[in-house]
């Protein structure tokens, strides 16, 4: 789609939308979550006079997330952190697509900060932050090592296992990966993809084998370091993706709130904190359910 200057925010976000709907096609929760959001934001931007994107600052930005919200007693209060971040992230899902599509260069939600609620020790992301985390992985549209360090995550590999995972260890036809394990540490086990990690690691493994990669080249690791170094740079992989989503100065979100996240997830679908302790490669049911914040002892 061909873009003009002074592009109207109306119209821009009218084009966007479909194929936001697209892109969460297997998440509807989060693209209705992100199209009710910017709807919200033009609607509320063309009523203070902003007409175009290049009329939208950081503090029209910062204005429409801190926006407070009423509630059922009909008293308006601040709106909690998460609405504040589910905000943020679909005008940086929006803002991401208009530079795509060349029209606009600036991205003013960058800059905008989320303070958070303080929570004590690593947790679960939850589904906002995720898509958060995904779009700012690929955020310079080119490179593919980040996302998929990211898809990685949301398979469940700590960073130690990402730095010895190979081309061959990855079966994109099934969409899972054989990961080997820790001897300190998760099993070896063979874990599904997300339908976004699949994508990821397909345009990896595309741009590894085209470079002259083959089967024992690894994913993510970065040759010229030492094996055992691989996790601390996955890991500073994971934690810069964290920081660009805006969630660097919350101590509870971590690469291990990726595989909280998704073993939570598993939970919730199946109803049994052993599926999920299997998918994470852990033994212990007890350590599982502590990671993705469960009392699943407790009884009625």
């Amino acid at each position: 789609m061909e873009m003009v200057e002074r592009v109207g925010l109306v119209e821009a976000a009218a084009r966007a939308l479909p194929d936001l709907l697209g892109e969460f096609e297997h998440d509807g929760r989060t693209g209705g979550r992100f199209t009710r959001e910017i709807d919200r934001f033009v609607e509320r931007a063309v009523l203070d006079g902003v007409e175009f994107i290049d009329e939208v600052t950081p503090g029209v930005v910062a204005g429409f997330c801190g926006e407070a919200v009423q509630g059922r007693d009909g008293s308006w209060r601040t709106p909690a952190a998460s609405t504040r971040r589910t905000r943020r992230a679909a005008l940086r899902w929006l803002f991401r697509w208009l530079r795509h599509h060349g029209a606009c260069v600036v991205d003013p939600t960058i800059d905008v900060k989320v303070s958070e609620e303080a929570v004590a020790g690593p947790r679960p992301l939850t589904d906002v932050e995720v898509a958060e985390c995904r779009l700012m992985s690929d955020r310079t549209l080119s490179q593919t090592r980040l996302p998929a360090c990211w898809a990685l995550a949301e398979a469940t590999l700590t960073t130690g296992e990402m730095s010895r995972l190979v081309v061959g260890d990855v079966d994109l036809v099934s969409g899972t990966l054989d990961t080997p394990g820790l001897s300190r540490g998760p099993v070896a086990r063979t874990v599904p993809l997300t339908d976004w990690g699949a994508a990821a690691l397909a345009r990896r493994v595309e741009e590894l084998v085209g470079g002259g990669g083959d089967e024992s080249t690894p994913v993510v690791y970065r040759s010229g370091r030492s094996l055992n170094g691989g996790g601390a740079t996955a890991g500073q992989a994971i934690n810069r993706i964290l920081t660009y989503a805006g969630l660097g100065d919350d101590p509870s979100a971590t690469a291990k709130s990726v595989i909280a996240w998704r073993a939570l997830k598993a939970f919730e679908q199946s109803g049994r904190i052993e599926i999920a302790a299997r998918l994470v490669g852990s033994s212990s049911l007890d350590a599982t359910a502590r990671l993705i914040g469960l009392d699943w002892t407790a009884g009625p």
